[in-house]
């Protein structure tokens, strides 16, 4: 009885740890899910896994120069890497661009209400 009990619970604790790891959204926070909060904290997010995907590349062309990886399989990687990274990058711009249109539209209407 103990053996199966130790059983069912070391599997409970293997579905537990590998579950984040099988699932399509890894990330702790999703961006979606900030979608209510503030500019600011997306752009935390994003700056976060900017360095992330950064630090990725960094290990994986550190591999390469070991040689664990072959030349077909980093290049392959590395491209995937580096598209995500342009896709990050490119939302950062947009948050940051939407942000200052509104801090600028912000200030205008607060010059017209101070005038009238």
């Amino acid at each position: 009885m103990d053996l199966i009990a130790t059983g069912v619970l070391a599997t409970l604790a293997l579905v537990f740890v590998a579950y984040p790891l099988v699932t399509p959204k890894r990330h702790l926070y999703y961006l979606e899910s900030l979608l209510g909060a503030g500019e600011q904290k997306k752009l935390n997010y994003l700056y976060a896994q900017r360095a992330l995907v950064y630090e990725n590349i960094k290990d994986l062309e550190g591999e390469h120069d070991m040689g664990k990886l072959s030349d077909a399989d980093f290049s392959r990687l590395r491209g995937g890497l580096l598209s995500e990274a342009e896709g990050v990058v490119r939302q950062i711009d947009e948050a940051r661009i939407r942000r200052e249109i509104e801090e600028t539209i912000e200030s205008d209407a607060r010059k017209h209400r101070r005038v009238k």
